[in-house]
């Protein structure tokens, strides 16, 4: 199965993300499905039953991120797979520990993943031939992560669908 990690903004922020893409960028021939917006932190591909359990095992003993808050506010474009993104200016520090973590675990389960600089965004739309000029309303989108889930890519001739395998919960961050 293919899988991957990701943070999910919670349903309030992902139909408000939708709301300003649909006034900011109204053309998109393909936009992601508000049900698809997530944040990728690892991206395994291809996952056995025998890997998944021992990325899971891996987890549930190592895994102590506190719950963390992030704010997508930065628009982004890549021309070779054409897609347009939001991200987050300043990724925290939880999010970029949670990343390594994850990179850990794969190793740990004998997945081997490509090695590449972070970038921390939320696909909006696919198959975008040009970069879109600036959107007149910037984004800004503030949410708090308690979970990291485990996805399977599942592709549909209705196009791809992502399914939760698993979920861990972050622990609670106590501020006085």
């Amino acid at each position: 199965m293919r899988a991957f990690f990701a943070l999910t903004p919670p349903p309030a922020t992902k139909l408000a993300i939708e709301a300003w893409r649909e006034k900011a960028f109204p053309h998109f021939m393909s936009p992601v499905k508000a049900s698809n917006f997530h944040i990728t932190l690892a991206f395994l591909g291809q996952i056995s039953e025998s890997q998944l359990d021992t990325l899971s095992r891996y987890l549930d003993s190592h895994l102590k991120t506190k719950c963390f808050s992030l704010t997508l506010d930065y628009l982004g474009y890549w021309s070779k797979p054409k897609a347009l993104w939001i991200g987050n200016t300043d990724v925290p520090k939880p999010q970029l520990d949670l990343v390594a973590l994850l990179h850990k675990a794969a190793i740990n389960s004998g997945i081997s993943i490509q090695k590449r600089d972070y970038i921390s965004h939320l696909t909006l739309a696919r198959k975008c031939h040009e970069n879109p000029p600036a959107p007149l309303i910037e984004p800004s989108f503030t949410f708090k992560n308690s979970e990291v889930t485990l996805y399977q890519s599942i592709s549909t001739e209705h196009g791809v669908m992502y399914r939760p395998l698993l979920e861990w919960s972050l622990q609670p961050s106590f501020s006085f």
